[in-house]
Parts: C-alpha cells; structure tokens; sequence
C-alpha cells in the first residue's frame, strides 16, 4: 500500500484483494474485516460506507505489515493478541492453543450439568490460555474452578486471562500424566487435551504446524489416548460420587474414547456431537 493517506471507501475491498490469492474468498472477507476493526481501530459499516477518515503513512505502515504476516500464515489471532471465546476477549500467543469457537460448547456443557451443587468444584486439566477454566468462573462465580497445565508460559497467559476477566481461578503447574495429582474432591474435571494423531500432521494448515505449541497438539500414533487414560484414572481417585468428566476429543477417535471411559466404570458415557456436526466430546459420569 503506499505511503501516503489513503482514502476508506476501497479500503476493505484493499485488503481483500490482496489476501485472496492465498485464502478462499470468504476467509479473506473475514481477514479484512478483522484488520479493519482491530489493526486499524475503524467502524467497520463506516468504512464500507466510506465516511471515516483517511488512514495515515503510518496506519499504511502497520497495514501493510498486518497483511504481510497474514501472507506468511501468522494467525490473525497472535497479529491482534487475542481472540473472542464465549463472549470475552482471551489474550493468546504462541505459548498456547487459540481458542476454538467448537470448545464452546464444553464450557456449556459444564454449565448446564444436573444434580451440580450450588458451589461446585472444578478443575480444569491442560488449562491452556484459561478459556475454559475463566469462562466457566465467569459464569459461575460461586463456583469453585481450579485449572493446570504442563506448561509454565501457558499459566502465565492464563492468569492474564482470569485477571482481564476478574475470575478467581487457582492455577498449577501440573503435568496430569504424573500420579501426583489434586485429591479434589471434584464435582466436574474438564479437559481439552492434546489429541491430534501424528499422523494428521501432513493434511493440517500451516498456521496451526507452524505457529501453535505442538505440546498442546499431538499424541503419539502409538499411544493416541494417553491423556484419557489418566483423565479417567483421576477421575475415579479424585470426583465426588455422581460427578463428572467432560473431554474434548479426536473425533477419529470416538468410540475407543468412550469404551476406555466406560471400560473404567463411569456410567451415562455420551458422545456428544459439536457444532459442525463431529463426534468432539465426551461425557460422562462417576
């Protein structure tokens, strides 16, 4: 874009253009818009209208290196620092996995369980940026919500997020695959854990290889259910009589997920469909 005040009205038709080559139409209408309300601070429906304002050398300097890194497959997420879950901004980074609109639908289930007692405890495993942990908080404040992870740099951005959000969330460093995990007790433990196969790397897009923490992503082929493995065996020490365990899971996977969950003892084992119509989550209860 050149270097000088560039007037709005073609401005999103702009940026369009210049993404379309590397992304479908629709995504890069999405894109446009994102960088119009974000990077450039403008009103949207203003700017198709064309009544705001030129943009400055310098907001053309900002652009044009928004567009770039978007070129080079950076999340728009990580360009603008964060993203919307359940209605909030969350601050995300590299140290962590960006929110996906289908894990949603976890946090709901939580919400919206039978039988909970008015002050239920929760933990979260593999918090991640806190999305699901501050989410079910922020809806619950008389909830009690624990949460850990592996990472340290995930906890850090974690707890940005439960600060940005005013959620009392106890956050751990906790590596759930060791025995030495929280007693509890617990009425929920819920989880987004890593699941995707090694073998799922070659069909993924570069955004998500190249820029999102694989430690957050991946199992082995050779062990795909690792962390399900222990979720139950927690689950079992660690819930109350009649409590609950809520799963993300490898849809690819489903019915083995659910038969270690049963095989375990939990009874009413659930798989439950997400908002694309794929076996995601489990659910299930002590």
């Amino acid at each position: 874009m050149p270097t000088q005040q560039t007037s709005t009205p073609n401005l999103y038709h702009y940026i369009v253009s210049k993404l379309a080559g590397h992304f479908e139409n629709q995504e890069a209408q999405a894109l446009a818009r994102i960088v119009v309300e974000d990077i450039l601070n403008l009103p949207f429906p203003h700017v198709l209208a064309g009544i705001s304002p030129a943009i400055s050398v310098q907001e053309g300097q900002k652009l044009d290196l928004c567009i770039q890194r978007l070129l080079a497959d950076e999340p728009i997420q990580h360009i603008i620092g964060h993203c919307i879950f359940y209605d909030r901004p969350f601050v995300v980074n590299p140290s962590v996995l960006i929110p996906r609109p289908e894990t949603e639908q976890l946090v709901s289930m939580a919400l919206n369980l039978p039988t909970l007692p008015k002050q239920a405890v929760v933990m979260d495993a593999c918090t991640g940026s806190g999305c699901i942990a501050v989410s079910i908080k922020a809806e619950r404040p008389e909830w009690q919500v624990f949460a850990c992870d592996v990472s340290s740099d995930a906890l850090h951005v974690a707890a940005q997020n439960a600060k940005l959000h005013n959620a009392d969330v106890v956050f751990s460093h906790l590596d759930i695959l060791s025995p030495e995990r929280p007693e509890g007790p617990f009425d929920i433990i819920v989880s987004n854990p890593p699941y995707v196969l090694d073998k799922e790397k070659p069909s993924m897009k570069s955004q998500v290889l190249n820029h999102e923490p694989h430690l957050a992503l991946f199992v082995s082929d050779d062990n795909p259910l690792i962390f399900y493995q222990a979720l139950a065996a927690w689950g079992r020490q660690s819930l109350r009589s009649g409590g609950w365990v809520l799963v993300e899971i490898n849809p690819l996977l489903s019915s083995e997920t659910l038969q270690l969950f049963a095989q375990q003892g939990f009874i009413n084992c659930d798989i439950i469909t997400d908002i694309f119509d794929k076996q995601r989550f489990i659910q299930c209860q002590k």
